[in-house]
């Protein structure tokens, strides 16, 4: 194989490899006795060194991406896995950020975004060590010429790159659920809607997570309703967010620490009067703090894209754990759809929070290990 493909993430930094399904993705040093080429080998770190930060140095610790188990002999992945992949590493990692509330945005420090996840599977010339540089997709600009060993060759990042300090990790599980559902809905499309409806709602998340200024938050609130009524199956906002309600009500043994990673808590209850018409007909029924604050997020997004205002993108409301910047609260609530959306796909508990998944894990452990035989 004269042009083998190095699957990478130059601008994800990881300090250990993570094994996930048919993968393992991990920093470059992880994997330095697992090449099938040493000239593969060769060559692909020197073209890793072309790839450079704002300040032009070179990426210290880019991030590969491997069969698990396997060489690195540079075959490339079917397009269904290439588009799971895509799809998993992204919102996995992104799913690490700390939600941003008022009082939060000075960790900025801690967020990554989608850039930061952006995958690459880059063909490799070993006989010439030649390389062509493509970028743009209505406009394609390709820029070749290049080999390796020149020193003009330096590819560099996009201006609005926020470049991480330190190292990132992400769930194994929540790469597995997420890569499997979607390589699923990939091959055999609509065999399972709900696999096919969270895969839009991932795609939609994670453009919202790009950090091009030139998207602005309206435009981003656009992609986050997208998302949620992929997520939830309708366009109509009061039944999203009854469908939403449901999701979260269809939850097992919700604790404390699982409200934190959901927003919404098992207290909540329809005490919000919701004034409508059918058949021009006024009806009252009553709906939760969480549907309250979907419908104004509805509301706001009609009036971005139906009326061409700018609303106020902040929500005060009579719960004070919905309040903050609709963007954020928004991102934060759909990635908590998304990973309940996975409990009823075969994938459970990514929605709990960190404490409570190490406790049903140890309790789990326990258990197994109280039912084994006496040798």
């Amino acid at each position: 194989m004269s042009h083998p493909h190095l699957a990478f993430c130059p601008y994800l930094s990881m300090a250990e490899a993570i094994q996930f399904a048919d993968w393992e993705l991990g920093p470059l040093k992880a994997f330095e006795n697992r090449w099938a080429d040493q000239t593969f080998k060769a060559q692909s770190k020197l073209f890793l060194s072309k790839f450079v930060d704002q300040s032009g140095e070179s990426i210290e610790a880019p991030t590969l991406l491997c069969r698990r188990g396997g060489l690195i002999d540079g075959a490339l992945p079917a397009a269904e896995e290439v588009g799971a992949l895509e799809a998993a590493i992204s919102f996995a990692f992104l799913e690490e950020n700390p939600r941003c509330t008022p009082t939060s945005r000075h960790h900025a420090w801690k967020v990554i975004t989608a850039d930061n996840t952006d995958l690459y599977f880059w063909p490799i010339d070993l006989d010439a060590g030649q390389v062509t540089v493509t970028t743009g997709l209505m406009v394609r600009t390709t820029s070749g010429g290049f080999r390796l060993s020149d020193p003009e060759l330096v590819i560099r990042p996009r201006l609005d790159l926020h470049y991480m300090r330190g190292a990132r990790t992400a769930h194994a599980g929540c790469l597995e659920a997420m890569y499997r559902t979607v390589v699923e809905s990939f091959t055999a499309p609509g065999t399972r809607p709900a696999a096919d409806r969270l895969r839009a709602a991932v795609g939609w998340f994670v453009k919202a997570w790009g950090n091009t200024a030139t998207v602005h938050y309206p435009e981003r609130l656009v992609f986050l309703k997208t998302g949620f009524e992929a997520i939830t199956g309708t366009s109509q906002s009061w039944k999203s967010a009854q469908a939403l309600r449901q999701l979260f009500e269809g939850l097992p043994n919700v604790s404390p620490q699982d409200s934190e990673q959901l927003i919404w808590s098992p207290r909540e209850q329809p005490v919000h009067p919701r004034t409508f018409k059918i058949k021009g007909q006024q009806r009252t029924e009553l709906i939760t703090d969480l549907e309250v604050w979907f419908m104004t997020f509805a509301d706001a997004r009609n009036m971005i894209v139906h009326d061409g205002i700018a609303p106020d993108l902040n929500y005060t409301g009579a719960n004070p754990a919905y309040s903050g910047p609709l963007v954020f609260t928004a991102e934060f609530l759909l990635r908590a759809a998304i990973k309940a959306s996975l409990e009823g796909l075969g994938h459970p508990d990514l929605w709990r929070s960190p404490l409570s998944r190490a406790i049903r894990t140890g309790w789990a452990k326990m258990n197994a290990s109280q039912t084994q035989p006496d040798s």
